[in-house]
């Protein structure tokens, strides 16, 4: 029985940290994404670059 709930308690627990990893790593790969983009987002009220 205890055994059992170990493992339980440790799958949740290994879930919850890949889960973890897997989101810091793609709020890693958006934030580079928006680093190393070329054209930044036009905000508003700001003119639009002519080209």
């Amino acid at each position: 029985m205890w055994k059992r709930l170990a493992l339980i308690a440790a799958s949740a627990a290994g879930v919850a940290y890949l889960r973890k990893k897997a989101k810091d790593q793609q709020a890693e790969q958006d934030l580079w994404a928006q680093a190393t983009d070329p054209i930044p987002p036009a905000t508003p009220g700001e003119p639009k670059p002519q080209a």
